[in-house]
Order: C-alpha cells, then sequence, then structure tokens
C-alpha cells in the first residue's frame, strides 16, 4: 500500500518514517517543503497527487480546510487534533468528491507514533475499517469507535484531560517548592499513590530542560477545541476553559514554543 503523509511537522514526520519502516511506500507533503527534514519517502508537489492512505497531520481547523479540497487518494485519515464541527466539515467535503475520508486522532507522541506504540481512534465505517486495518494495525493499536464524532470527541477529552494534568501538576510542585519541599521528596510521596505513572512521566520534564514535542500553543488549540466540544454538548466546561485561558495566556505572553508540560511552572515566572 502506498502512503501519504500531509503535514510534515513533529507528529506527520514520525509516521513517515513508521510507515516507511514497515515497507510502505511513503509520500509526503508540506506547506513549507524547505523545513522538511529527514524525511523518508519522496515529496509530492501538488496535493491532488496524493496517493494511497492519506493521513492529514496539518496543524489546525484552518490548515484543515486549506487541504480538504484538492487532496487526492484512495483513502483519507484525518489524524490531527481538530475541532468536531471542522472534522465533519472536511468530510462532507471530501465526501462531495467521492472520496473515503474518516477521523483517526492519535494519542501518544511522536516518539509513540514512530515506535509503533501510539493509540489510533478510528472513525471509520465498517467496511472502511475492515478494508484498513490489517494495514493500521502495523502503525500501532487500534481503537475503534465506528464513528467520526465520537472518535474525535474521545481525543479531545483525553487531550484536555492530559493537558490539565500537567498543568496543575506544574503548579502542585510549584507550590510545594515555595514551602521548601524539593521536587525529588514531592516525587517519592507521589510516587506511592495512584499518580505513580503521572509521576514518573512528567516531573522530571517540568522541571528540567527538555525540547518540546508538543507546544504551548498547540495545547492552547486543543483545549479550545475540547472547550467548544463542551459547551456545544452542555457539559460541564469550568475547569476545561479555565485550563484553555491558562495556556491562552501563556501563548499571548510570548512562551507558545514553550513544552506545554511546563505551563504551571511557566505562570510563576518573574
Amino acid at each position: 500500500m502506498e502512503i501519504t503523509v500531509v503535514g510534515m511537522g513533529n507528529m506527520g514526520t514520525a509516521f513517515a518514517k513508521r510507515a516507511a519502516s514497515q515497507g510502505f511506500k511513503v509520500y509526503w507533503w508540506n506547506r513549507t517543503r524547505e523545513k522538511v527534514r529527514d524525511a523518508p519517502g519522496a515529496p509530492i508537489a501538488k496535493l491532488s497527487d496524493a496517493r494511497g492512505l492519506v493521513v492529514v497531520f496539518v496543524a489546525d481547523d484552518d490548515a484543515l480546510f486549506a487541504v480538504a479540497p484538492e487532496l487526492g487518494g484512495d483513502y483519507i485519515a484525518l489524524a490531527g487534533t481538530y475541532s468536531i464541527d471542522a472534522v465533519k466539515r472536511a468530510i462532507d467535503t471530501l465526501s462531495a468528491r467521492g472520496k473515503k475520508a474518516f477521523a483517526m486522532p492519535v494519542v501518544g507522541s511522536p516518539r509513540n507514533v514512530e515506535g509503533g506504540d501510539a493509540i489510533y481512534i478510528i472513525g471509520a465505517p465498517e467496511d472502511i475499517y475492515e478494508k484498513l486495518r490489517e494495514a493500521l494495525e502495523r502503525f500501532g493499536v487500534v481503537f475503534y469507535v465506528g464513528d467520526n464524532v465520537k472518535a474525535v470527541a474521545l481525543k479531545l477529552a483525553y487531550n484536555s484531560f492530559l493537558i490539565s494534568t500537567v498543568a496543575v501538576l506544574g503548579e502542585t510542585l510549584t507550590l510545594a517548592r515555595r514551602y521548601g519541599i524539593d521536587h525529588d521528596v514531592f516525587k517519592k510521596l507521589l510516587e506511592q499513590t495512584v499518580f505513580k505513572e503521572v509521576a514518573a512521566r512528567y516531573v522530571d520534564r517540568i522541571v528540567g530542560a527538555t525540547a518540546p514535542t508538543f507546544t504551548v500553543k498547540n495545547a492552547a488549540k486543543d483545549m479550545r477545541y475540547a472547550s467548544l466540544a463542551a459547551g456545544k454538548a452542555e457539559a460541564g466546561n469550568v475547569a476545561i476553559s479555565g485550563v484553555k485561558a491558562l495556556y491562552e495566556i501563556l501563548t499571548a505572553m510570548g512562551l507558545g514554543e514553550e513544552d506545554y508540560a511546563k505551563a504551571g511552572v511557566l505562570e510563576t515566572r518573574k
């Protein structure tokens, strides 16, 4: 099978590398081709030249609307994090052109994607899913829900939970440190509780110097889409909208390119 990756940021590049490692013939497109480095496969000049399974990782709703009307390919998987309304609109646009499109948001980091242990939430109809299932399972863990809106809502629910959790973790680390408690002590306490894995994964990342793979501005975007979904469904939206505001403020402060996990400590930066 041929794979075309549209949008070669961190996630798109990782997916292209995973596809190449699994023996797929890989093509890719990026709005600014000169920014793409160390990508396997061959670039395509036009979106209409996309072929096979086209996996879309463009950054946001506006970028999705820009590429959807021109995409070629046999099947089109919307793998980035988008709003529910944007995915519905994009799929309607693609379906009107005779394209078989579906939501396939990803849970995991670029490292997970390249390593083959990311989770792919599949919203495709059953016939498309069965047609592609064997290929999709070569990319990671397949989590089939069979409905595009549910797939997007599930990803937004997950992302808002994760983003909120690390923001509060950063604030509580700062709270402990302001009272003379080293972050290692707080980490050891968390490791005795249900938060053991959270502490192991995020405490050192929050206080240390790491290159971001997911930024504050991207977290702000995802929280905005989650807040919109919650508001439209008349679900609880107080905590979600509060965390959204935090990431939007940090972005407005010029901290949008920082690691999203540092939000709770960035807010106290003097």
